[in-house]
């Protein structure tokens, strides 16, 4: 299956989806990009992986992107298939009042870990996931430090002198000359 027949075979089975234009600028060949809606997301995603003819076994990644002033977060899912060699990226969007979508761990379990981060880190709930709950910060964080809108409230482990401060050494005093010593 060539790369280009990806999305086209996708939309026949599921017209929901629509074909993400490829930008007019790239670095280097783009991976096929479709939208899927969220209520669709898991059964297009249960349909790649078990259909012969798509196979797409090997997530590669997941993220979720802020999209602050139209009210939404873009969740993008990189999938690869490695009996056809081809990639696709998934996106669907939430609203940032009720951000939800079902879970695709029980898909690929490599997504697990990815979907708790995207929790932790935007908020977003995935339904279905069977251990949701933050993954990098303590339970009782304030907030969700990857959101737009997030604003950090200084605690006992700000020292206000972070390493790597330009223009301050590491107990906060001012560099001369040239920061190097000289």
């Amino acid at each position: 299956m060539y790369t280009i027949d990806v999305i086209e075979k996708l939309i026949q089975r599921f017209p929901e989806v629509s074909k993400i234009p490829v930008p007019e600028k790239f670095v280097r060949d783009p991976e096929p990009q479709a939208n899927v809606p969220p209520q669709k997301l898991l059964e297009v995603c249960r349909f790649l992986k078990s259909d012969a003819a798509f196979s797409f076994d090997f997530p590669t990644h997941m993220t979720a992107v802020d999209h602050l002033k139209d009210g939404l977060f873009e969740l993008v899912y990189a999938l690869y298939s490695t009996q056809h060699r081809v990639g696709l990226i998934l996106k669907s969007h939430v609203s940032r009042t009720s951000p939800e979508i079902d879970s695709v761990s029980s898909v690929w379990k490599g997504m697990d870990w990815q979907e708790r981060e995207v929790f932790d880190l935007f908020g977003i709930r995935f339904n279905g996931h069977p251990n949701l709950k933050r993954i990098m910060l303590w339970e009782g964080y304030p907030g969700h430090p990857l959101r737009k809108d997030y604003v950090h409230v200084t605690d006992k482990y700000d020292s206000g002198l972070e390493i790597g401060t330009p223009g301050l050494d590491e107990q906060g005093l001012p560099v001369k000359g040239d920061g190097h010593g000289a």
